[in-house]
């Protein structure tokens, strides 16, 4: 029997009044992301089904009016777990964005803020986050909208503050200088034997090491790294040849296959999305994968 084709249909948004973060709402059927990184938050409430997904070493399941609070850096995956289609609302502040917000606000947080818990049950804030999502679907007035965001910021970010400094880091300080050097290469060729030269290690030990502290393999990670600065690059009007080589793809059908693993969606529809981005903007896809 013919395993059921993964499906994506969403609707992304951006807009100026919002701090130019963006938003999201997905539905994902038999739908899977492998691990992967950002260098954003993800705040995510799921609407219906179930989110299954891995963070911080654990396993874990968010059903409808949880909340998902994923720190940059941060190695996960998701994926719809049962048979009923997975639909989630969230929105990816970085670090700078979130800063912002906060001073607007009136809420001093630490620059290197991390949530402290990956799955939480807040039911005051879920159904503000309800109302942010419907204000977004339905084109609510401007203001409306700002008012509303602002009501679910101040509820988040007052969330445990003694709690929500930096978490400390396991990283062996080995693995620190291999991601830095990926960080400071990844539009050259990289091979094992030049990071383990670094290290003194062997590559071996180095794969080892590097999947057991980070979730990834070097190359896995070499691999989001470079999607992650491609997908600046189409932000910014390049086209997609000139983004993957940019960004030291071999070739175009590389980036499209990171791509699509990573978001779920093709650079073409990618594009699309992005095209009316300066103020808000509503539009859904459907991408067979």
């Amino acid at each position: 029997m013919k395993a059921p084709t993964p499906l994506t249909q969403f609707s992304l948004w951006r807009s100026e009044q919002l701090f130019n973060i963006d938003f999201a709402a997905y539905t994902l059927s038999h739908h899977s992301f492998p691990r992967h990184f950002h260098d954003h938050y993800v705040i995510e409430m799921v609407l219906e089904g179930a989110d299954g997904f891995y963070c911080d070493g654990k396993q874990y399941t968010a059903y409808p009016g949880q909340l998902v609070l994923i720190n940059p850096g941060e190695v996960h995956t998701g994926s719809t777990a049962g048979d009923k289609p997975l639909r989630y609302f969230s929105f990816y502040p970085d670090r700078k964005a979130l800063q912002q917000v906060a001073e607007t606000l009136d809420i001093p947080i630490p620059a290197d803020l991390n949530f402290p818990k990956s799955l939480q049950n807040l039911s005051s804030l879920t159904q503000k986050l309800q109302r942010l999502a419907v204000s977004f679907m339905n084109e609510a007035d401007p203001l409306n909208q700002q008012e509303i965001f602002f009501d679910c910021m101040q509820e988040l970010l007052q969330q445990d503050p003694a709690k929500a400094g930096n978490i400390p880091g396991k990283k062996d300080q080995r693995v620190t200088m291999l991601v830095d050097f990926i960080h400071a290469h990844f539009r050259e060729e990289i091979s094992l034997e030049q990071m383990a030269k670094l290290v003194n290690l062997n590559p071996f030990h180095l794969t080892r090491l590097f999947k057991k502290t980070t979730g990834l393999s070097p190359y896995d990670y070499l691999l989001i790294t470079r999607t992650g600065y491609a997908k600046q690059l189409l932000r910014k009007g390049y086209k997609v040849q000139e983004a993957a080589q940019q960004a030291g793809f071999y070739d175009t059908s590389h980036f499209n296959r990171s791509l699509r693993r990573m978001t779920g969606t093709s650079p073409r529809s990618f594009l699309s999305s992005k095209s009316q981005y300066r103020t808000s903007f509503s539009r859904e896809y459907s991408v067979a994968l």
